[in-house]
């Protein structure tokens, strides 16, 4: 195909090495703000748990009533731990928060000494990430001064309109948010209700002392027989903790069938973990919903823009590069696009003008010119691509950002799409290219690819064909875990407890239960049209354009764009049953199959697979989830 037009492009200023190097100095402590901080609540639980030296009975009645303070503790604890865990960046409040948190609440953490190194521990990570967030914000003030004033985008140059539409609205973002809020609500008005009414009810209750008559559940609990004051027939109760048969029990009755265990420790704890897990949830998804609502701004006319290089690795990511350095210079930032909208620079039609259209992600006439050439067509494996010029424009606010640039391969296609930019890893190997598991997955492909054309160099057709397990365990997979499941989660179950009888078996329950579907229940299927994958709860297709090869990498099979993946299955019961069975599934031979369909597109199929030949098993997925998810509700409201 003959060279593409270069499209009209603003005098942005240029990147240089000495803003690179100003930008860099700014930066200061990067590494800190990540993942890793989640050891600090981590690790204080593990020190509160072994310096804890809480007896295990308790003497009064006012004594064994734990403050709401006191039991807000953990959950003070857990909502740091998902806040860390869970975001990128976290903001220097978080830890602040916490640890004063720790400090003031009364008896929050045991022990004489552990209370103040929580707290001094938390506030020294609080003053590192403000010391790494002013650098961050020192950093991109000077970038705002370098980009100075907004640049004409290149199609407004042409008078025309944005080509690329912005994301979808984040409605299930927004639904799932409003759902754990009003969960975080109701657990919290029900807890406070449950304390008070059982606080009420102990004081007005009375005093008296009970047998214990057998232990269950290990020594876990105990049936305990014990009279009402002024009465003769004999009652029995179920209480919790520690004992030996013939023991005394004080208990609290009340004569209306309400009792409870003088001695045992009455704390809310577990409500104000629901409350904290379901309200970290429901910010943290609302906080991922604005930031696509402000990619969802109108780009408008004009932005802040940089002029730079840009070179694409080996494992498909961009890195930015000033524009008076050298090829092999280090990358300033990393360019990772999002959405699938992208816009290219090309005709509209054979004989119109050039123009601004969006980017079909894959030409005809490409595919037609794969012959002989097609060899060189998967992705290169060892250097990278050399740098081209770029486009860099600053939007929305956050990360966004625009990206526009030439294709380092013939024909040289200008292609503008949406991008999140981040700091490129100082780390490098020796050859100058980022550390990442992209790279490996890129050789796998090209060994994927290699080998189907060493067994099929001419190129025959693959039929039309879905893999997956047999029908027979797809089927029974889902049932037979949920009554499974369902089981243990009944033997675990504590009578008075919430964690164990609720949340356990309808959060870790239902989570095992969509890891069984997904590893038993998935059907892929490859036809004329492209690939289908029945997943856990529905459908996924992808033309044969939009798909560019797969790859098994962490027990998934993944179906991916370029670096991207599309949608993909859990491969570990596959492989093991076709390492012992034999059988049309293996996750590695699908994979193949998916990339040399992709790459090579004389061995795709002629036919297409009937509407429906995939996910015909789906109804019973999401009947057994269903179920399952009702058992677990209905049974802790029936104890």
């Amino acid at each position: 195909m003959s060279e593409y037009p270069a499209p009209p492009l603003p005098a942005a200023p240029a990147l240089t090495l000495a803003a690179a190097d100003q930008w860099r100095a700014a930066r200061v402590w990067q590494r800190l703000n990540s993942r890793w901080l989640a050891l600090l609540p981590a690790v204080t639980v593990v020190l509160a748990i072994a310096f804890d030296r809480t007896p295990d009975r308790c003497d009064s009645l006012r004594a064994c009533t734990v403050p709401y303070a006191e039991s807000a503790a953990p959950a003070v604890l857990l909502v740091e731990f998902l806040a860390l865990l869970l975001r990128r960046r976290t903001s220097f409040v978080v830890p602040a928060a916490a640890g004063l948190l720790l400090w003031f609440l009364p008896n929050a953490l045991p022990g004489p000494w552990l209370p103040t190194a929580a707290c001094a521990a938390h506030l020294l990570a609080a003053a590192a990430l403000y010391r790494e967030d002013a650098g961050l914000r020192r950093a991109e003030a000077q970038l705002a001064t370098l980009m100075g004033p907004p640049m004409p985008y290149p199609w407004t140059l042409r008078g025309a309109d944005s080509p690329i539409d912005p994301p979808s609205r984040p409605r299930v973002r927004h639904i799932l948010a409003a759902l754990f809020g009003a969960a975080a609500v109701v657990l919290l008005a029900v807890g406070v209700w449950q304390t008070e009414d059982d606080l009420a009810r102990a004081a007005r209750a009375d005093r008296t002392w009970g047998t214990v008559r057998s232990i269950h559940d290990g020594g876990d609990s105990a049936t305990v027989e014990y009279r009402l004051p002024h009465e003769y027939r004999t009652l029995t109760a179920e209480v919790d903790g520690d004992r030996t048969v013939g023991d005394q029990v004080p208990l609290l009755v009340d004569g209306t069938g309400w009792y409870r265990a003088a001695d045992e420790w009455q704390d809310s704890a577990a409500w104000w973990l629901g409350v904290g897990a379901a309200g970290t949830f429901a910010v943290l998804l609302l906080l991922s919903a604005r930031r696509t609502t402000v990619a969802r701004r109108t780009i408008g006319d004009s932005a802040p823009a940089l002029r730079v290089r840009a070179r694409r690795t080996v494992s498909g990511v961009l890195e930015v590069l000033p524009v008076d350095g050298g090829d092999r210079e280090a990358g300033l930032w990393r360019v990772m696009p999002f959405g699938d909208e992208a816009a290219q620079y090309a005709p509209a039609d054979l004989d119109g003008p050039a123009a601004w259209i969006p980017d079909p992600e894959d030409d005809e006439d490409d595919d037609e010119g794969e012959g002989e050439g097609d060899e060189d067509t998967p992705v290169a494996l060892g250097k990278a691509d050399a740098p081209v010029e770029a486009l860099l424009y600053h939007w929305g606010g956050g990360r966004n950002r625009l990206v526009v640039l030439r294709s380092s391969e013939t024909p040289h296609k200008w292609t503008a799409a949406r991008a999140v930019v981040l700091a490129a890893p100082s780390k490098r190997d020796r050859d100058g290219e980022a550390r990442d598991e992209e790279a490996q997955l890129k050789a796998q492909v090209a060994r994927s690819l290699a080998d189907d054309r060493a067994e099929d160099p001419g190129g025959s057709p693959e039929p039309a064909r879905v893999f997956g397990l047999p029908t027979a365990l797809r089927c029974a997979a889902a049932p037979v875990a949920a009554v499974l499941i369902g089981a243990v989660m009944n033997f675990l179950a504590d009578q008075d407890s919430l964690v164990d009888n609720l949340l356990r078996p309808l959060v870790m329950g239902s989570g095992l239960l969509l890891g069984v579907m997904g590893g038993f229940g998935w059907q892929l299927a490859v036809d004329r049209d492209g690939v289908v994958l029945s997943g856990v709860l529905r459908v996924r297709r992808a033309s044969w354009q939009q798909v560019t090869a797969a790859a098994l990498h962490s027990g998934r099979v993944t179906v991916r764009y370029r670096s991207r993946p599309l949608f993909g299955f859990s491969a570990g019961p596959a492989r093991l049953l076709h390492r012992h069975f034999g059988g049309e599934f293996d996750p590695q031979q699908v994979a193949r199959i998916v990339t040399a369909l992709a790459q090579r597109p004389e061995r795709r199929p002629l036919t297409a697979l009937p509407a429906g030949t995939v996910g015909s098993m789906l109804w019973l997925n999401r009947l057994v989830l269903a179920g399952y998810m009702a058992w677990a509700v209905a049974q802790y409201l029936l104890r």
